[in-house]
C-alpha cells in the first residue's frame, strides 16, 4: 500500500482473520518497521497508537470526539518510555454527559453533584473490567494524578479544567504510582491490556467509587515484551 503522511486506509485479513501479530514493513524507512498485536488477547479500540499509525475505527467502532478527556499511548522520543497524553476540556459540563454513572443507591447527592471544575478533581487510570463492576470503578485506579499533574494541587484557588497532559514514569507524582497505586513499567510488567481513563472528583459516598465527572475513552497499554 502507498500511503502518506495523514493518509487513512483500512488493513483486511489476506485469509477471513488477522494471525497473532500482524507486521507492517516501509520500503523507504526501515526503522518505522512495526507490529499490532491482533490475537483475542489483546483488544484494540478507536485511538490506539501503534508505531506511526492511529486506529481510527469502522462502522463498528466510530470515534467518539464528544468525551471530556480523551487518552492516547505513544513513546517518549527522547527517553523511549511509554507516555500517555491526556486531553480534557471539561468547564461545561451538564448532566447529558458521558459518565460511568456509578451513584451508591443509598447517596442522595449522585445524581446531581456539582460539575463545576475543581482544583482537587483529577485524572485516574482503570482497566477496563472494572466498567462492568457494581457499581463501576469501586476500586482505586491503578495510576492517577490531579488534573495539574505535577503536584499537590488539590488546594488552589484556580482549578486546571483544560490542556493536555502527558503521563509518563518519570515526572508521575510518586504518590500517583506507589503503595496500592502502580506505575505505568509495572502495568506493561503484568501484561498491560486495555484501560479507560476517568475524571473524577475527589469525593464519593465512602469512596472508592468518586462522583465521576466523566468518563474517556478505552486504549490499550501495551505489554513489557511489546512496548519496545
Amino acid at each position: 500500500i502507498e500511503v502518506s503522511d495523514g493518509d487513512v486506509f483500512t488493513i483486511k485479513p489476506q485469509h477471513g482473520q488477522f494471525s497473532a501479530e500482524t507486521d507492517f514493513h516501509f520500503d523507504n524507512a526501515a526503522d518505522m518497521n512495526c507490529f499490532i498485536h491482533t490475537s483475542c488477547s489483546v483488544p484494540i479500540v478507536p485511538e490506539d497508537q501503534i508505531g506511526p499509525f492511529e486506529v481510527i475505527g469502522d462502522k463498528d467502532c466510530p470515534v467518539d470526539e464528544d468525551k471530556c478527556i480523551n487518552a492516547e499511548v505513544g513513546t517518549d522520543p527522547v527517553t523511549g518510555e511509554t507516555s500517555i497524553t491526556v486531553k480534557l476540556n471539561y468547564e461545561n459540563l451538564d448532566e447529558s454527559r458521558d459518565w460511568a454513572d456509578n451513584c451508591d443507591n443509598r447517596d442522595d447527592n449522585c445524581p446531581g453533584f456539582d460539575l463545576t471544575p475543581s482544583a482537587s478533581d483529577w485524572i485516574g487510570f482503570y482497566p477496563c473490567s472494572e466498567k462492568d463492576t457494581s457499581p463501576a470503578f469501586a476500586v482505586e485506579p491503578d495510576f492517577w494524578s490531579y488534573t495539574c499533574y505535577n503536584g499537590m494541587c488539590r488546594d488552589d484557588e484556580e482549578p486546571v479544567a483544560s490542556g493536555t497532559v502527558v503521563f509518563k514514569d518519570s515526572t508521575l507524582p510518586l504518590w500517583g504510582r506507589q503503595g496500592i497505586h502502580k506505575s505505568i513499567s509495572q502495568v506493561q510488567e503484568e501484561g498491560g491490556g486495555c484501560y479507560v481513563v476517568l475524571l473524577n472528583k475527589m469525593q464519593g459516598y465512602s469512596p472508592a467509587p468518586y462522583y465521576n465527572l466523566c468518563m474517556g475513552n478505552e486504549f490499550n497499554i501495551p505489554g513489557a515484551s511489546s512496548s519496545g
